[in-house]
C-alpha cells in the first residue's frame, strides 16, 4: 500500500478525507467513523518505515503509551489497527494550532498567557508521569493548542516508560541512545538527556523551561549556530535572563525548570503544578486610585503579617559587601571598573536613612548606633567624624533646599517598618515643629514649600500631597503598601514603591503625576528597598533572582528598567547628589536564634546558619524546632532540629519548619518551594523527627501560613489564605478531613492557649481577642481582652496568661515583655528579653515559650549596616 494515502482510501471502519500533515514518524489525516459520524485524525506509519524495527516499535509504542493515558490536556486515541502491513492509530480530530504556529505568527506571548498554558502543559504532564511515562521530546511542535483554548501535548512516540508511579522518585530510565544516536530534539533535551545519562521526569521539566523560556522571549534559550554548539549551550550556558515584563515568581519557576542539575529542578510535574497555583493566587496588580477606600478592613495582611524572608529582608547577606580591606574599612566593589567607593560611618548599628544637604558636602543620616535608640547624625563626604543632632529618638526624611529638616520623632518599629510623627526642623538648629503622625516617609518639593509624605491610616499606607490631600491610596484587594516617596525636578511627577503589604519587600516603582494617576514602571521585586530620582531616570535597589543581593536599577518613565551596578551583597540606595553621586548603605542581616531555660543566667546563641528562625520548642524545653530561611540554607530553606544544650543541629527537611507535636515525634513543615514562591503552601508535611516517613496534608484550597499542635496530638490550629483574602485561622484534623474556620478573616498575630482550648488573636489596628477553638462559632465566641485596644504586639501565652510587646507605651523598654490576664486585662512585667549586645537588633521577628514559661526560644533581627558614598556609577 502507497505510504500516502489518497481521499476516499479505507483503512478498516475509517473513510480518509485529506491529508492534514506529515512528520518524521509518518503521516496524519483527516478521516470519518461513518459508524459514529464523527471526525478523527489517522496517523500511519509510511511503508518504508514499517521494515525499520526500531521505528515500527516506536510506533507501536505511541500507540500502547497515548491509549494509557486519559487525561484532557493529552490527546485521546480511539482505536489502533492494521491496513496490510501498515499500522495506525485513530485519535481525536483537534482544530486548532500548535505553539510553533502560534510563535513564529505572534512572536513572544505576553506572560500571563504563558502562564495559563504552561499550567495545562503541567497537568498533563503530570498525568503522564504519574503513569510513569517521560515524553522526552517536549517542544512547541508536540503542544497544540485548540479553538477552545485546550492545550493537547502531542507526539509520545518516543516516551520511556520508568519504574515506579511516583514521579517524585521515579528510577532511572536506560539510556536514551540507539545505535549511537541520541533521541530528542536539540536545543529542547535536558543536560543529562544530551549526556545520555539515566532520566526520568525531572527531563521534561527541563525541556518545559526551555519551552516556556521561548514562549516569553520568541527564542529558545540554548540556541546556537550549530547543534553541536546548541548542545554545549544546554550543557555549560546559563539561560539569559528574561524580560523585566515576566513577573518575580513566574521567572523563578521559569529559571528552577532550567537548571542544570535534575536534584535542584522541580522534583516532579506535581509540585511545578502547585508553584504555579501559588504563582497566579499571589499575582498582585499595579492597579491604584486617587480615592481612599471607605473599608479600613480591607487589605489587612498589613502589619505584622509579614513573611519570614521580608521580615529580615529575605535572609541574611552573610557575605558582607566588602571586598576590599584599606586601613580597616570595608570597600564595595561593583560591577563598573571605573566607580568608586568612600565608607562614611564606621560604628556598630544600622543606618535607616540618608540624605544629601543643599551644599552637596553634608549627609546626614539617622542611625541606631550601639543599641541606642535612632539618631540624626550630620557627617562630611571629606571626614570620618560625626555629630548627633540634639533631636532625641527621631529619623531623618528629607532636607529642603534652604536647609530645613523633615524629621520623623518620636519612632517606633512594627515589624521591619519605622513610623514617627512627622516635623520640621531648621539644619541650623531650633524646636522642631510637629505636624502629623504615623509616618514613614516624606520628601520636599523642589522649592521647599511643601512635603508629599507616605503615611498610616487604618492598616494601609497612603501618599499625600501636599499633606492632607489623599494622592494614591490602593483600593481593596489591592498591594497595600506604600514607600519611599521622591518628587521630581519639576515637581509634576512623585515616585514610589508599591509594596503587596505595609510591612512586605515585594514590591513595584511606580509614578504619580499631581492628578495621582499612577503608573507602574517596573515588574514586581521580591526584595525593593531604597529609590531616589537622578536626573531624568529612577534609581532603586531591588533584587531578582537573588534575594539576599539587591542590585542598583534604574528606570525612566516610559522605559524599561536597567541593571546599573551588581554586588555580592544586600544594598539600599538612600539618596543621588546632583552631580550624580550616591549613597549607598550596606548591610548584614542575620536572625539571630537565642534560648534561655530554668537557671541560665543569660541567653544562649543556638543560631545555626545565617538566618535561623525559631518556629517552636518542646513542652519540656529541651528542643527546638527552627527554619534556614537566608543565603546558607539556599532558596529552598530548612527545618532543623537543636537541643537547648547547643548539640549539632539536625536537618528535618527541605522549607520551614512550623510546630512540634506534644510528645515531639512529628514536626509540622512547609514544603521547600515555598520559600522560592508566595511564602504559602498549599500542604503542609508531616515529618517525624526521627525514623519513619514524610505524609502530606492538604489544604483543601488553603494556602497555609502558620500552624499549633493542640495538646490532644491531633487537632492543629493553622492561620491560612485563599486566593485574594485576609488570613484567618482555621482548626484540623492532622489524620484529614475539611479545615473549620475559627475566626474572621485578617489575623496578624495569634497565639493559643496552653490547655488548647481557646486561641487569642490580633487583627491589624486592633486589641486582643480570644476565640474559643472547641466551638467554632466565632461569632458567639470571641471576647476582645479589655485594654488592648491602645497597640500591644500578641507574642505567646503561657499558664499564667498571654505574652505581648507594648508598641506604644514610650516608658517600655526594648524587650519588655509584659504579662496579660485574659479575664481581666490587667497587665505586669514579665521579663525583658533583649540582647546585651544591643547594636543592630532591630525586633524580634520569632518568640515561642513552655506553657509554663520556664523555658524559651526566640529570634532577633539584627542588621550591621554602613553608609558609603558611591561615584562613577551610571
Amino acid at each position: 500500500m502507497d505510504s500516502t494515502l489518497t481521499p476516499g482510501t479505507v483503512l478498516g471502519p475509517y473513510q480518509i478525507e485529506a491529508l492534514i500533515g506529515s512528520g518524521g514518524m509518518g503521516h496524519v489525516y483527516r478521516a470519518l467513523d461513518p459508524r459514529l459520524g464523527r471526525h478523527v485524525a489517522i496517523k500511519t506509519l509510511p511503508a518504508a518505515m514499517v521494515s525499520d524495527p526500531v521505528l515500527a516499535r516506536r510506533f507501536e509504542s505511541e500507540a500502547r503509551t497515548v491509549g494509557a493515558l486519559d487525561h484532557p490536556n493529552l490527546l485521546v486515541v480511539y482505536d489502533v489497527g492494521r491496513a496490510g502491513d501498515m499500522p495506525y492509530i485513530v485519535s481525536e480530530l483537534l482544530e486548532g494550532e500548535t505553539i510553533r504556529d502560534r510563535l513564529r505568527r505572534d512572536g513572544a506571548l505576553p506572560a500571563r498567557t504563558v502562564a495559563q498554558l504552561a499550567a495545562q502543559i503541567v497537568a498533563g504532564l503530570e498525568a503522564a508521569h504519574t503513569r510513569g511515562i517521560v515524553h522526552r521530546d517536549l517542544k512547541p511542535e508536540n503542544l497544540f493548542l485548540t479553538r477552545d483554548r485546550r492545550l493537547k501535548i502531542l507526539d509520545f512516540g518516543i516516551a520511556k516508560r520508568v519504574s515506579g508511579t511516583d514521579t517524585a522518585t521515579i528510577a532511572a530510565a536506560e539510556s536514551l541512545t540507539v545505535t549511537g544516536m541520541i533521541v530528542g530534539t536539540v536545543g529542547y533535551m535536558a543536560p543529562e538527556q544530551l549526556l545520555g545519562e539515566n532520566i526520568d521526569a525531572r527531563a521534561d521539566i527541563f525541556a518545559l523551561g526551555v519551552v516556556l523560556h521561548e514562549m516569553l522571549t520568541g527564542t529558545p534559550p540554548f540556541r546556537r549556530a550549530t547543534s553541536v554548539a546548541t548542545m554545549n549551550a544546554t550543557v555549560s550556558d546559563e539561560a539569559p535572563v528574561l524580560p523585566t515584563s515576566v513577573p518575580f515568581t513566574f521567572s523563578r519557576i521559569v529559571q528552577r525548570c532550567l537548571v542544570k542539575s535534575p536534584e535542584d529542578r522541580f522534583h516532579s510535574a506535581h509540585d511545578l503544578a502547585i508553584a504555579l497555583d501559588i504563582t497566579e493566587s499571589t499575582d498582585h496588580t499595579a492597579r491604584v486610585s486617587s480615592t481612599p477606600d471607605t473599608n479600613p478592613a480591607a487589605g489587612e495582611r498589613s502589619r505584622g503579617a509579614v513573611s519570614r524572608r521580608a521580615a529580615i529582608g529575605y535572609g541574611a547577606a552573610g557575605v558582607l559587601l566588602a571586598t576590599t580591606v584599606v586601613g580597616g574599612g570595608m570597600y564595595l566593589r561593583p560591577s563598573a571598573a571605573t566607580s568608586s567607593f568612600r565608607r562614611l560611618t564606621f560604628r556598630r548599628g544600622v543606618v535607616r536613612s540618608a540624605r544629601v544637604a543643599p551644599d552637596g558636602q553634608t549627609i546626614l543620616f539617622g542611625a541606631l548606633w550601639d543599641g541606642d535608640s535612632c539618631r540624626v547624625h550630620t557627617t562630611r563626604v571629606d571626614g570620618p567624624e560625626s555629630r548627633a543632632l540634639d533631636l532625641p529618638d527621631a529619623n531623618v526624611l528629607a532636607v529642603s533646599r534652604s536647609g530645613e529638616l523633615a524629621v520623623a520623632l518620636g519612632t517606633h518599629r512594627d515589624g521591619i517598618i519605622t513610623y514617627g510623627t512627622l516635623a520640621r526642623v531648621p539644619l541650623a538648629g531650633g524646636a522642631p515643629r510637629e505636624l502629623i503622625t504615623d509616618v514613614k516617609f516624606a520628601d520636599w518639593s523642589p522649592d521647599g514649600s511643601e512635603l508629599a509624605v507616605i503615611r498610616n491610616v487604618d492598616g494601609r499606607d497612603r501618599l499625600e500631597f501636599p499633606i492632607g490631600r489623599s494622592l494614591v491610596q490602593p483600593r481593596t484587594g489591592e498591594a497595600t503598601g506604600l514607600g519611599f516617596v521622591r518628587i521630581a525636578a519639576d515637581a509634576q511627577r512623585i515616585a514610589f514603591v508599591q509594596y503587596q503589604s505595609p510591612g512586605s519587600l515585594v514590591g513595584r516603582v511606580c509614578v504619580t503625576d499631581r492628578a495621582g494617576k499612577v503608573t507602574s514602571l517596573t515588574p514586581e521585586y521580591l526584595n525593593i528597598h531604597g529609590l531616589a530620582w537622578r536626573g531624568d531616570e529612577i534609581w532603586f535597589t531591588a533584587s531578582d533572582d537573588r534575594p539576599l543581593f539587591r542590585a542598583l536599577r534604574a528606570v525612566t518613565v516610559g522605559g524599561a528598567p536597567r541593571v546599573v551596578a551588581r554586588f555580592p551583597g544586600n544594598v539600599t540606595l538612600w539618596d543621588a547628589f546632583p552631580d550624580g553621586r550616591v549613597l549607598l548603605a550596606q548591610t548584614d542581616d542575620r536572625a539571630v536564634l537565642v534560648a534561655r531555660r530554668p537557671g541560665d543566667v543569660a541567653d544562649r546563641d543556638l543560631s545555626w546558619l545565617d538566618a535561623s528562625w525559631a518556629a517552636d520548642i518542646s513542652r519540656d524545653g529541651e528542643v527546638i524546632l527552627f527554619s534556614e530561611t537566608g543565603q546558607g540554607a539556599g532558596p529552598d530553606g530548612g527545618a532543623y532540629l537543636r537541643r537547648i544544650d547547643g548539640s549539632p543541629a539536625v536537618r528535618l527537611a527541605l522549607g520551614e519548619g512550623l510546630a512540634l507535636s506534644p510528645d515531639g515525634r512529628l514536626a509540622l513543615c512547609t514544603p521547600a518551594y515555598t520559600t522560592v514562591v508566595g511564602g504559602t503552601a498549599p500542604y503542609i508535611e508531616l515529618v517525624p523527627t526521627g525514623a519513619g516517613e514524610t505524609r502530606r496534608i492538604p489544604g483543601n484550597g488553603l494556602l497555609f501560613t502558620g500552624a499549633h499542635w493542640l495538646p490532644n496530638g491531633v487537632g492543629v490550629v493553622v492561620s491560612a489564605t485563599t486566593s485574594g483574602r485576609a488570613p484567618r485561622l482555621y482548626l484540623m484534623d492532622v489524620g484529614g478531613g475539611t479545615p473549620v474556620p475559627i475566626t474572621p478573616e485578617g489575623v496578624a498575630e495569634w497565639a493559643v492557649s496552653p490547655d488548647g482550648a481557646s486561641v487569642a488573636v490580633r487583627g491589624v489596628g486592633q486589641g486582643i481577642t480570644l476565640y474559643s477553638v472547641a466551638n467554632t462559632s466565632s461569632a458567639s465566641t470571641s471576647r476582645l481582652i479589655p485594654g488592648t485596644a491602645g497597640g500591644a504586639t500578641l507574642i505567646g501565652w503561657v499558664n499564667d496568661g498571654v505574652l505581648i510587646l507594648r508598641t506604644n507605651d514610650a516608658t517600655a523598654k526594648p524587650g519588655d515583655v509584659w504579662l496579660l490576664d485574659p479575664e481581666t486585662g490587667r497587665q505586669s512585667a514579665w521579663a525583658n528579653i533583649m540582647p546585651t549586645d544591643g547594636a543592630g537588633v532591630m525586633a524580634l521577628i520569632s518568640f515561642r515559650v513552655t506553657p509554663d514559661g520556664q523555658s524559651r526560644a526566640y529570634t532577633w533581627h539584627r542588621a550591621l549596616s554602613d553608609l558609603y558614598l558611591a561615584d562613577g556609577l551610571a
